[in-house]
């Protein structure tokens, strides 16, 4: 399932890539037995609506190297699932939970990253500090706010000209929440359906340009 959906989204995963997905997945399956970790708990449910759903994310990634910051980070979707296959990316990933921060920080050793910092933290706190207000290429947020909560968070942390990947599900926005996100200084400038390969219809990806 994980390399036919990595296909459909135009990544081809070799056996380092699968055996790190699959640890992770080891990983995430023992620590969650004794922490809530996420709601996924299934195999199949970590594979199609953790992994895949991250690596979503991925066609809307600039090339080059990008400093990115995962707001919310939680069990390390999507941050975790794009370093695996983008490795020149420089990741924060901020997570208030001392028992998630714990996780990800254990999973950075088991993986061998380089290049990935966890900071236990609120992402608000965070915002204050000179060295990172501003210092974002890339904001990441899945599933810690509302999409116009979810923007107050990751813009202060961004460049102008970042880019704040929402990935959103099959329902509708509430009425307003669009407008709210634009006026924080958002401009909207591409958005990527998840292909029907991965068994999450009506659930996108819109890339949004930080211009204020």
């Amino acid at each position: 399932m994980l390399t036919q959906g990595a296909e459909a989204l135009g990544i081809r995963l070799g056996p380092d890539h699968l055996a790190a997905f699959r640890l992770y997945r080891e990983e995430l399956a023992r620590w969650s037995a004794r922490l809530n970790l996420t709601a996924l708990r299934r195999a199949e449910e970590v594979v199609r609506a953790g992994f895949l759903d991250s690596l979503a994310c991925l066609p809307l990634l600039p090339p080059g190297m990008l400093r990115g910051v995962d707001v919310g980070s939680g069990a390390g979707f999507p941050a975790l699932p794009l370093k695996l296959v983008r490795p020149d990316l420089s990741l924060t990933l901020v997570e208030a939970s001392r028992k998630k921060a714990t996780f990800l920080q254990h999973m950075v050793r088991r993986l061998g990253l380089v290049g990935l910092r966890v900071v236990q933290a609120r992402a608000e706190v965070v915002a204050t500090d000179p060295r990172e207000s501003g210092a974002y290429d890339l904001g990441l947020a899945r599933a810690v706010a509302a999409p116009p909560a979810a923007g107050g968070l990751v813009r202060p942390l961004l460049r102008p000209g970042g880019l704040f990947l929402l990935q959103l599900g099959a329902d509708p926005l509430l009425p307003g929440d669009w407008d709210r996100l634009l006026a924080q200084g958002f401009e909207a400038v591409r958005e990527f359906p998840l292909p029907p390969a991965l068994g999450r219809p009506g659930c996108r990806v819109v890339a949004l340009c930080r211009v204020a």
